[in-house]
């Protein structure tokens, strides 16, 4: 069998997408769907109804919506008229951000994304953080493709990850610090997962830590979270192979014994299975694209939380 040709497309750092339900008919409604990216949907005219995991959102004119990666969502009119609304998607691992920060911005959205001011943002809070005309030059800059367009728009996105993290610090940090007796232990295991990444990771224990039968804590997790904490490990898993793969010359079998693989051949298996390329591909499509770091640094900081040290 021949080797699976590289998807370049899944490389893509980020798309921003300008949709008017009534021109764009067939790219509306949008039927539900999944799918790697961190999305951020800013309602421009009419109202939208989007179903996000199991719950349902109704976007009014410069309302914003987060919907963090492998969450399954739909997108409609919620009265039939038409619609107009921007979509950014990016992967923060792809757009280079800085390891830590990705962590926290993380932990901030799946910690809290059962509640709704934490993702479903009102106008005068999009507008007080810029966010609107944040989303509004993403859209420009991918549209009219000027000199340094993508350097632009990922600067803009990097303006947007900001506002939004500064957003849910200002007002919801206290979500974090809530006192055990409080604090749903369920909202920390996205956090334990990361910190532990580089070790195999069972739902049973998970579920024990939280004192919790197996099936009563996977359907905690998905009401909270929109996924599975399978998909969850998986998708954290990918995303620091990725991390590695870029900003590190590590070689597969070094790269699977810090993510918790017990060898590199069940890795490239996942890796495959979730990206739709091999590891080599995807560090060969990277490199191709410029997407490696100027500098390249250690692989003891690329991440913390990996390593077994």
């Amino acid at each position: 069998m021949s080797e699976q040709r590289p998807d370049s497309s899944f490389c893509q750092a980020f798309e921003c997408l300008h949709i008017d339900s009534a021109a764009d008919g067939a790219l509306f409604p949008v039927a539900p769907h999944s799918h790697y990216y961190t999305e951020v949907m800013l309602v421009r005219s009419g109202t939208c109804r989007v179903m996000r995991g199991t719950h349902p959102y109704v976007l009014n004119p410069g309302e914003l919506l987060y919907i963090a990666p492998l969450i399954r969502h739909s997108v409609e009119s919620a009265d039939g008229k038409p619609v107009v609304y921007d979509i950014v998607k990016f992967s923060a691992t792809r757009l280079r951000e800085i390891p830590s920060y990705l962590s926290d911005l993380r932990s901030f959205s799946m910690d809290a994304s059962h509640h709704h001011l934490q993702v479903h943002m009102k106008a005068e809070d999009v507008q007080f953080w810029h966010l609107d005309n944040i989303v509004k030059e993403c859209i420009y800059e991918s549209e009219q493709q000027g000199f340094a367009w993508d350097l632009q728009t990922r600067a803009l996105i990097y303006l947007l990850i900001t506002g939004l993290a500064r957003f849910w610090l200002t007002n919801f940090g206290s979500l974090m610090q809530n006192p055990p007796e409080e604090r749903d232990p369920i909202l920390d295991i996205p956090a334990y997962i990361e910190q532990h990444i580089s070790e195999p990771l069972r739902v049973e224990d998970l579920a024990r830590r939280c004192s919790l039968s197996y099936p009563w804590f996977a359907k905690r997790f998905h009401e909270f979270f929109g996924l599975s904490c399978k998909q969850f490990i998986e998708h954290i898993r990918t995303e620091t192979v990725e991390q590695y793969l870029v900003y590190s010359d590590l070689d597969l079998s070094e790269i699977s014994s810090r993510t918790g693989y017990t060898d590199s051949s069940h890795m490239v298996k996942d890796f495959r299975r979730m990206t739709g390329m091999t590891p080599g591909q995807f560090r060969s499509v990277m490199k191709a694209q410029g997407r490696a770091p100027f500098t390249r640094i250690s692989a003891q900081a690329l991440p913390i939380h990996a390593s077994k040290g």
